[in-house]
């Protein structure tokens, strides 16, 4: 794995739990991938669309 994306992910793994610690009861749970704007970001599947978007 490339090293930049090692850390990359290293701090978005940092971040995501520091959010998911300090988010409001209710709300969704950060993902990885949110926080890794060099990475791919996964494809929905239609349950979790219609979820988002209600």
């Amino acid at each position: 794995m490339h090293t930049g994306m090692r850390i990359e992910r290293a701090a978005a793994m940092i971040v995501c739990q520091q959010a998911n610690m300090h988010r409001k009861q209710g709300t969704p749970s950060f993902e990885l991938s949110e926080f890794m704007p060099h990475a791919d970001q996964p494809e929905l599947t239609l349950e979790e669309a219609m979820e988002r978007w209600g």
